[in-house]
């Protein structure tokens, strides 16, 4: 290969199984001179691919691992079988084995999130389960769930496959034992790949896309772009053949696996068989992590029996009887190593190094998916899947940093396989970061949650009064539903709704863009009119080219060449790689997180004004402080910058004041709230305020797998505008019917969602919900979801599937709160 040797369009770093699908995509979709490297061999590695013990597991309770390991297993069933001595893949399904209730009510769960996502799974009773893996202890199973896309493969042959379709287009070489040495960067671009190869010691490119996973934090650590993974060892095993298997012959490659891949979650293990043996991966031991520039040369570590012999292996005799006579073949047995990110997902995109990319921190079960999207990615500017949950910018920068790190991925080590709810809060580490208002939050009591490292009230135990207020209008709830929730939260909403609170918005962040060109570019950046008069806050979208909702935001303009972005702070490190992208480098701008520099604190409800004019001078009436505007504004002291806008659709005001002056403001807030029995309001009220109000949640129920139009959002998006991102894309989607629209529905009488579950019309499932919670002031529950749009009308019956019960609901116009809106205008 010397005739490529000093020139690619794009080098992939790993030969590994995401290196091969990302360079048989970028193929497919038209790149030419695409060429991947690997310190050693191709296909059967020094990496993961090669040792991991093959199951591809594509269901699973997050949406986008979903959508990536689906298209993994059917992208892997479409290539040939081609190695002479095993199948590359084996289409045998895949089966949870449950021996807990709690287990088996997860599985039931899982089976519904499945139906939403658009595909079909089995629940089977003990009997059915030894049926499809004979070998299994009936007495031990409370019951199973049953996965027909799951398979059983050899890594390094599906490397290979993909390799040698890649190979075939003629547009894509891959060359061992170049093991890269530097990657050179001018001018904050990507300009070449080193090596250690011979021939190619120097390889001019414009990209650079690593794939070199759990050695990947090791060789970005100089380009100053952290990866927050680590290596963790796992330990897998094969037994010697077992007289039960005796009809698996090993000299035809079609019984090398017949029964289908398994895992007994509660234990943490999974087994395969091969041939007359099994295959036992075991999760359960103490956690051996691997820092990244410790890795060496290969994978693979020395098994470490003491880990097993005991009760792991114990406990897999008591699934598998047939292994209380069996003999382990120690000599095969390893510690392979797998890379655990912060957070579980893959770390894919564009760093911010021009030309420099990452697809790292996945599994052999999402690979596939992993490589078309970031595939994608480069080609096209953006993938078809939202990345949010995989986006290499989610980080912020105490997530990266060396102790973050090692004790959130030892605790994902731990939890690998535990049954978390989706509002539990993270174990640990806690208490990263603290409001500035601690003091008082923690004299009322409040119940913590964990958002961005920062700890806000969920709710507060300090407004038990209000409950026996309430009590009637409050619904209980139990078992699942009633994890991580109280009826403290129906009482604080039903209490802002009719008084007045105080609620902790430290969970706010502001980007502000400036300078002569501020203007022009937050215009091109968003979608609504931008050119308003100062003090004026505008409700709009940021757009992906195709048209997708990347972001919905509130924008004021604070100057004539000042503007402040209003964005979550979870988002936060997103949107601002998104703004600096894009932004002008002609100097005519500039894009700061100036986040830290100020809390927040929302004053809502009827009696806010009262409260606000007793600590200030400035005049708060409507006239003179209309609804979407903002002044600067004095309490004591502090200089306070007060928006009138409201997340939860009541009269009032989000107030920034500078961080090192917030508790004074607080306490004067305070102080003139006595009068009305003002009380603190968590985040759990605010939750159920915006849902019933219609108010739309950024990555549930707007992410850019669906555009403005679909969103219900639609006028916020100026087609007069002469450009902005993602203009051409919603000029089409407008001209176009819609096939899908984002609908309120509530329950006919009673019913349960939180989140993800199916949606079904005549039993068939048409979507699932992205947001659902009680809308205490108007005594109903309400969901919202994506409908086609022949099913988006006012009284069309839908059912929602809650763990395997189906409960009525019908679709509603929205909102359902205070459609006037006159409450906020009061």
């Amino acid at each position: 290969g010397v005739h490529m040797s000093k020139q690619a369009k794009v080098v992939v770093i790993g030969s590994g199984i995401v290196g091969c699908a990302a360079a048989y995509h970028l193929a497919k979709f038209g790149w030419t001179d695409i060429l991947v490297i690997d310190k050693g061999e191709l296909y059967e590695n020094d990496g993961s691919t090669s040792h991991a013990p093959g199951g591809v597991v594509p269901l699973s309770h997050n949406r986008l691992l979903t959508q990536m390991g689906t298209y993994t297993s059917d992208l892997i069933t479409s290539l040939d079988h081609f190695k002479d001595d095993q199948r590359t893949w084996n289409h045998v399904g895949q089966i949870e084995v449950c021996t807990s209730q709690a287990r088996l009510d997860d599985m039931i769960r899982l089976q519904g999130t499945a139906k939403g996502f658009g595909f079909d799974t089995e629940i089977l009773n003990a009997k059915e389960s030894v049926e499809r893996l004979p070998l299994l202890n009936e007495d031990l199973i409370t019951g199973s769930l049953f996965v027909p896309q799951g398979l059983i493969v050899k890594g390094a042959h599906v490397s290979g496959a993909l390799a040698r379709e890649a190979i075939a287009t003629g547009n894509v070489e891959f060359v061992a034992n170049a093991k890269m040495t530097d990657i050179e960067v001018e001018n904050g671009a990507v300009v070449a790949v080193h090596t250690e190869h011979p021939d190619m010691p120097r390889i001019a490119c414009e990209h650079v896309l690593l794939a070199a996973n759990i050695w990947a934090p090791a060789l970005t650590e100089k380009m100053g772009i952290a990866l927050p993974l680590m290596a963790y060892e796992h330990q897998y095993l094969v037994t010697k053949p077992l007289l039960e298997m005796g009809q698996f012959d090993r000299g035809n490659k079609a019984h090398e696996v017949v029964y289908p891949t398994m895992r007994e979650l509660d234990s943490a293990m999974y087994f395969r068989q091969q041939w007359d043996s099994y295959g036992i991966g075991s999760y359960w031991h103490k956690a051996h992590m691997v820092r990244p520039r410790d890795v060496g040369k290969s994978a693979i570590h020395p098994f470490t029996p003491d880990d097993f012999l005991g009760e792991p292996w114990e406990q897999a005799q008591r699934i598998f009887p047939a292994f209380e006579k069996a003999e382990l073949d120690m000599e095969t047995a390893i510690n392979g190593m797998f890379a655990f990110s912060v957070d579980g997902m893959p770390i894919i995109g564009p760093s911010p190094v021009r030309g420099f990319w990452t697809a790292v921190a996945s599994w052999l079960t999402h690979a596939g998916g992993v490589g078309k999207s970031v595939a994608e990615w480069m080609v096209h500017g953006e993938s078809e899947w939202d990345m949010r949950q995989a986006h290499i910018s989610r980080f912020h920068p105490f997530q990266t940093t060396e102790a973050f790190t090692t004790v959130i991925t030892k605790k994902n080590y731990r939890e690998i396989y535990d049954v978390i709810h989706p509002k539990q809060p993270p174990t640990e580490p806690r208490d990263v970061r603290r409001s500035p208002f601690a003091e008082r939050l923690n004299e009322l009591d409040a119940e913590y949650t964990a958002f961005a490292g920062l700890e806000l009230p969920n709710w507060f135990n300090a407004n038990q009064p209000l409950l026996e207020k309430y009590a009637d209008r409050v619904p209980a709830r139990e078992g699942w539903a009633a994890a991580y929730w109280s009826p403290l939260q129906g009482a604080e909403h039903l209490e802002m709704r009719e008084n007045v609170g105080l609620m902790d918005l430290t969970g706010l962040s502001l980007i502000e863009i400036s300078g002569p060109g501020a203007l022009a570019y937050v215009a091109y950046l968003c979608s609504n009119k931008m050119d308003v008069a100062v003090g004026r806050a505008v409700y709009t979208l940021l757009l992906t080219e195709a048209g997708g909702v990347k972001r919905d935001l509130t924008v004021t303009r604070m100057g004539a060449d000042k503007f402040w972005l209003h964005v979550g702070e979870g988002s936060l490190p997103m949107d601002l790689a998104w703004a600096k992208h894009h932004a002008p480098n002609d100097g005519s701008v500039t894009v700061t997180d100036i986040s830290n520099n100020y809390s927040a604190l929302g004053l809502w409800g009827p009696n806010a004004r009262k409260v606000l004019e007793k600590v200030t001078a400035t005049n708060v009436s409507h006239e003179s402080f209309p609804y979407f505007t903002g002044q600067w504004i004095e309490i004591g002291v502090a200089p306070v910058y007060a928006l009138r806008i409201s997340y939860v659709g009541e009269l009032g005001w989000e107030l920034h004041i500078p961080m090192d002056m917030a508790l004074q403001v607080w306490d004067k807030l305070w102080d003139a709230g006595c009068e009305f029995d003002m009380p603190a309001i968590g985040l759990g009220a605010m939750d159920s305020m915006r849902l019933e109000k219609g108010y739309r949640l950024w990555g549930a129920d707007v992410y850019t797998e669906y555009n403005a139009y679909q969103s219900g959002l639609g006028w916020t998006v100026k087609l007069e505008k002469k450009n902005f991102i993602g203009k051409s894309a919603s000029v089409e989607a407008n001209a176009e019917p819609l096939k899908k629209k984002l609908c309120a529905m509530t329950f006919d009488n009673d019913g349960m969602a939180l989140g993800y579950e199916a949606i079904l019309v005549d039993g068939k499932a048409v979507g699932h919900v992205t947001s659902a919670n009680n809308a205490y002031s108007v005594g109903v529950f309400v969901l919202y979801g994506y409908l086609p749009t022949a099913m988006a009308n006012a009284g069309q019956a839908v059912e929602i599937e809650y763990f395997g019960e189906t409960f009525p609901a019908t679709v509603v116009e929205e909102p359902i709160f205070d459609p006037k809106m006159k409450k906020m205008k009061a």
